[in-house]
């Protein structure tokens, strides 16, 4: 099949994307002052006792806050915590990019987040130095910060309802021990955030919420506490993900080629089925004009997606309705002739689950994700003599919104998606 080249769009400033290596590189950090409701950083006192968890925050930390105060009010807190505990030794700091929780991508506003942190730590403590996720700089066992942002119905506290508020965590590891030496928990306006995703995400045809993704994010969040170890599987994937990291900088550069090269370092290293392996190997190949590799690897990710029983394809629809969001009509029929090709030669059951935004009432966005469902149903008997008893539509509405903040236009476009999941035949 012929597959079309993704439209490029804006690059991202290198400046952004490499932030920490600019700090390591000698460059004079932006001074960042401490804020009134965070305290200002105390010297580093070796030998401090840890702390069993993070410190409950104020009532004015805990409040929604403009996205540059939330993230400077976390990081002075998180880099307080790990001075007390760590002490003066000099010691280097990796940024492992910071991700959405729910789709696992990097955005505007994480890479934004990473920066500023990155300045935060060159400005406050000269002795620790900032560098960017590389296989080389993982060996000197550094420590590791990691941080995530989730858009969340904060006031509300109502199932189903749009979100308010962007809770963001981040997290310091040392690797010398695996183990987390500081975390801290902040939240941010709605309106503050960015959340468009890097090219690499725009372009990629599935969402990276997979094995990997969500051992970073276990070890960021709520289900660990310092001086827990870090999530092994995450650390075992450490070189893939600094593999794929020196990939995602050459593909926001423009080096497809290298990219491409990259990704396939990568493959080996990473967890089978790593999705933001298989996207990276499908997008370079598109850049690169090689149809034939974009469809193996679209292939293989279509395969290991039923292989691990859920395949999340960014099959997105026009607000309120069942046409497919332009002008990514055709290639979308073009994935649904390989899910379909997949599905007839290795029979399995397959649920095709509609979803939509947070906008409209319950009941008519159940009707209009079952519809949604049927309608990609019939395109996969059309591409592919499937047998119906494998096919089954179903209508989640916006109860699994994985953004959530109901503005139904590019920025929630992923709730208003279709994905296959396996089931049981019976």
């Amino acid at each position: 099949m012929n597959l079309p080249t993704p439209a490029r769009r804006q690059p991202l400033p290198i400046a952004a994307l490499l932030a920490a290596s600019l700090w390591s590189a000698g460059c004079t950090a932006p001074a960042v002052a401490p804020t009134a409701s965070a305290p200002a950083p105390a010297a580093p006192a070796t030998g401090a006792a840890p702390a069993a968890r993070p410190a409950a925050a104020s009532a004015e930390d805990s409040a929604p806050q403009p996205f540059d105060q939330a993230v400077r009010l976390a990081g002075n807190h998180l880099f307080t915590d790990a001075a007390a505990e760590l002490g003066r030794s000099p010691r280097t700091v990796v940024i492992d990019p910071l991700i959405d929780a729910n789709t696992g991508s990097q955005t505007r506003s994480t890479v934004s987040m990473g920066e500023q942190l990155a300045a935060q730590v060159a400005s406050l403590y000269p002795n620790w130095k900032v560098v960017p996720l590389t296989r080389a700089n993982l060996a000197a066992d550094p420590l590791l910060l990691i941080g995530t942002v989730t858009p969340v119905a904060k006031r509300a506290m109502v199932a189903d309802s749009p979100a308010d508020s962007v809770r963001l965590w981040v997290t310091l590891i040392d690797l010398k021990t695996n183990k987390i030496v500081a975390k801290r928990e902040q939240y941010s306006t709605l309106e503050s955030v960015n959340a468009e995703p890097l090219a690499v995400y725009q372009d990629s045809p599935t969402w990276s919420k997979d094995k990997t993704v969500a051992a970073y994010i276990k070890s960021c969040q709520r289900l660990t506490e310092i001086g827990d170890p870090a999530d092994p599987d995450y650390l075992s994937r450490l070189h893939a993900a600094a593999t794929v990291n020196e990939a995602i900088i050459a593909y926001e550069q423009g080096d497809y080629a290298g990219a491409n090269r990259l990704y396939k370092e990568a493959l080996p290293l990473a967890e089978p089925g790593d999705l933001r392996v298989l996207n990276g190997l499908y997008t370079t190949s598109l850049k690169l004009r090689q149809p034939d590799a974009a469809n193996q690897a679209f292939a293989r990710l279509v395969s290991s997606g039923l292989e691990h029983r859920r395949l999340p394809l960014k099959i997105l629809f026009k607000p309120g309705g069942t046409e497919f969001v332009e002008p990514l009509g055709n290639q979308y029929q073009q994935w649904l002739a390989t899910v379909a090709r997949e599905i007839g030669q290795a029979p399995s059951c397959v649920r095709v689950e509609g979803h939509t935004s947070r906008t409209g009432s319950a009941s008519r966005n159940q009707a209009l994700s079952l519809q949604r469902a049927e309608a990609v149903e019939r395109l996969l008997k059309r591409h592919a003599n499937i047998s119906a008893r494998l096919l089954r539509p179903a209508g989640k509405g916006s109860r699994e919104a994985l953004i959530g903040i109901g503005t139904d236009d590019a920025r929630d476009a992923l709730d208003r998606r279709v994905e296959f999941k396996v089931d049981h035949c019976t």
